[in-house]
């Protein structure tokens, strides 16, 4: 049986370190404890708070001599320890900057050896596992009224409606984590007239304002709870909203729910409240004086959650706009014709064979590198690529993130937990979890200036998971780049993205400047990507100003998904594999001279570019491997020493063949560059790079493939 031994007021020590305990309970909580403690002494103790234990600290503070007739016990936590992590969301409400504020306490209580139970007045009492759909629904009919009265800012019930009651929901075993996802809400900024609380099948709907799902509405007097089936109603006509839930329940079953959409959620309501009535598909309502008992309540969101299905496979899944109309590709390059033809629409131009090249290269690997000086058109490049496939910033198919140069680690981009136990999402999370649950459709990710930070530091989970990916069931699959574990204890964020894989239809394109405020690539980097260098620039206006106008196409993920993923997948052209793969070698063996050798990944990524250019016939096939090596082997070589200029011009004697005075040491870069410059040089652009580098070495005794 639990005793009484103190209340302490909650201060900011409590929810931060601990707390001082009352003189006149000094010896009450040691013989609680079951410990005298002595001057400087301290012991573990256990600390029981809303069913689940804590460990702390009971302190006999010792003091100086000069104050050593003082005797102070304390209990003491470390900041951002479990049991302070809890205090801090139990009492979020308070604030302690107002004086005569409203207060809250902590009631101690001892209970068996060494366990002390903390008891929370004037709180946020969370949900624990266990609770009853029942008891939510009482909770919200009890305590939203009094709630609006209060400051909206980070009210507990708001905490409440977004996380215990989706986390209550889920427990329940009906609604599955991976295909559901349940969020709450009491409003944007101010109290709503009528909360609620949302169960949204991912495929279908994410939010409140789209598509049809399961929804908890409180009524604007806290009387009613309404279970309804329900259609996103922002910026829809009642009219147009009453038609379409006539035309839903003439297809799918009622289950017993009611369907004359005489909902009653109150007087004077907002225009978002009003939009819910005529939204109403069926529903049924708890009223506060006849609320019905759990078992009844967890068959009524079975039956509902039926429906859902229903309307999934009946509706959905035969009439969603966003499955139709995605265009089939019979003729990749007519297609990339027409890609073309839309960027030339909209005043932009590019060196001949690039389109093809950002084409090819995304579709070997999904993770692509646009390099060159600052304004000659990479980010652009890539929004306007993915705008002629279909995808844009209004579909949500394409996003730019311009990278910070703070970034340090993958919380960045996919977010992390805060102090108090809430999970900040970051920069890509929602786009990649978009992505997911559209796999019919491509993505394009741009990270602008993605090399003001360590690339190497903040996408480190982005490189490793990429090599993961591998075929199932036709499908490409991944390990996760977050997994269910990521959020926490914040439940209502694992329901929203759960694990999240590398999705198959997700390209990411990062546009890099190489100067003195960016950061160089690693190997791991460089090695994962092709490197398309952007360093032709034609200041010459066009002949013609008229630009034509050209729609752009609606693509599905087919056009970009890789067919390969392993060699042994090619194995249907092994002729073409191994004439690519003695070239590679011929290279190989020249570039192991200052061991600047590749390994398995790149053979096999140039080898996947190679077979899809053969396949589509876009690029000769000598202008192909050109590509290849400027993207995928150059990029790589730096250095100052002696073999790294004998490994340059054993590459270029590779790529360009023999030239005039190459056992000089005179003058190697210039006599190089008339050779790559040569109608009949094998691969010219590869040539011409060396050349280059060649140069910089002379002058500066150092080169690198980076401007």
């Amino acid at each position: 049986m639990s005793t009484f031994l103190f209340e302490k007021e909650v201060d900011q020590s409590l929810l931060k370190s601990g707390f001082t305990i009352p003189i006149d309970a000094h010896q009450r909580i040691q013989d609680a404890v079951g410990v005298q403690l002595s001057k400087g002494q301290k012991t573990g103790i256990r600390i029981l708070l809303d069913g689940q234990l804590y460990d702390a600290l009971l302190t006999n503070i010792n003091f100086r001599e000069k104050y050593s007739s003082r005797v102070v016990l304390q209990i003491r936590y470390a900041e951002g320890s479990p049991i302070c992590q809890r205090l801090k969301n139990l009492f979020s409400h308070l604030d302690f900057s107002v004086s005569n504020t409203k207060k809250g306490f902590i009631e101690v209580y001892s209970n068996d050896n060494k366990t002390l139970e903390f008891k929370v007045k004037n709180g946020l009492i969370f949900a624990t596992k266990g609770a009853s759909m029942r008891e939510f629904i009482e909770k919200i009919m009890n305590d939203y009224l009094r709630a609006k009265s209060e400051q909206f800012k980070d009210h507990p019930l708001g905490t409440y409606f977004r996380n215990d009651i989706p986390q209550i929901i889920y427990d329940t075993g009906i609604v599955d984590s991976d295909r559901y996802l349940i969020t709450g809400s009491v409003g944007k900024g101010n109290w709503a007239d009528v909360p609620w609380i949302g169960i949204f099948l991912k495929e279908i709907a994410k939010s409140a304002t789209q598509g049809v799902y399961i929804a908890y509405l409180l009524s604007k007097d806290s009387n009613k709870v309404y279970l309804t089936f329900i259609q996103g109603s922002t910026n829809k006509k009642p009219q147009a909203l009453q038609d379409n839930a006539r035309d839903i329940k003439g297809r799918i079953q009622d289950k017993g729910f009611s369907s004359d959409g005489n909902i009653e959620l109150g007087d004077n309501l907002s225009k978002t409240a009003k939009g819910y009535i005529p939204a109403t598909i069926y529903y049924k309502a708890y009223n506060r004086e006849s609320l019905p008992d759990e078992e009844e309540i967890r068959d009524d969101l079975k039956n509902m959650v039926d429906i859902y299905q229903e309307y999934y496979e009946k509706i959905y899944q035969q009439e969603s706009p966003e499955k139709e109309g995605a265009e089939t590709v019979s003729d990749v390059s007519s297609t990339i014709e027409a890609i073309k033809q839309y960027i030339a629409s909209k005043g932009f131009s590019y060196q001949n064979g690039l389109i093809e090249n950002f084409f090819l290269s995304l579709k070997s690997k999904p993770f692509v590198i646009l390099a060159g000086t600052s304004g000659t058109g990479k980010t652009r490049l890539v929004k306007l690529f993915a705008e002629a496939v279909g995808a844009n910033t209004n579909n949500g198919r394409y996003k730019m993130v311009s990278v910070r140069p703070d970034w340090s680690d993958s919380t960045d981009l996919f977010g992390h937990v805060d102090l108090n136990g809430r999970f900040i999402p970051g920069a890509i999370i929602d786009f990649i979890k978009r992505a997911e649950l559209d796999s019919t459709h491509p993505y394009f990710l741009c990270l602008d200036e993605m090399n003001l930070a360590r690339v190497e530091y903040y996408l480190s989970d982005f490189l490793s998971v990429v090599e993961t990916r591998d075929f199932q069931g036709g499908h490409i699959t991944s390990q996760p780049l977050v997994s269910d574990k990521y959020y926490g204890s914040d439940s209502s964020a694992a329901g929203k993205y759960g694990t999240v894989l590398f999705p198959e239809n997700l390209y990411v394109i990062g546009t890099v400047n190489m100067d003195e405020t960016t950061f160089p690539f690693s190997r791991k980097v460089l090695d994962r990507a092709n490197t398309i260098e952007f360093s032709f620039v034609d200041l010459t206006p066009p002949a013609e100003w008229e630009f034509k106008a050209s729609a752009p196409l609606n693509l599905g993920n087919e056009f970009l998904k890789t067919k390969y993923l392993l060699l042994a997948q090619c194995a249907d052209q092994q002729d073409d594999v191994n004439t690519y793969c003695v070239e590679l070698q011929k290279l190989n063996h020249i570039l192991k001279q200052a061991n600047a050798h590749v390994g398995y990944r790149v053979r096999d990524e140039i080898v996947f570019y190679l077979l899809n250019n053969k396949k589509a016939n876009l690029l000769p096939e000598n202008e192909a491997m050109d590509n290849e090596i400027m993207q995928k082997i150059l990029p790589r070589i730096q250095g100052s020493s002696a073999s790294i200029k004998n490994m340059l011009c054993g590459l270029f004697r590779e790529c360009a063949g023999e030239y005039e005075g190459q056992n000089t040491e005179s003058d190697l870069s210039s006599k190089m560059m008339k050779v790559a410059q040569k109608s009949d040089c094998k691969y010219p652009k590869s040539a011409q790079k060396l050349a280059f580098m060649v140069r910089r070495f002379e002058e500066d005794g150092f080169t690198s493939y980076w401007l």
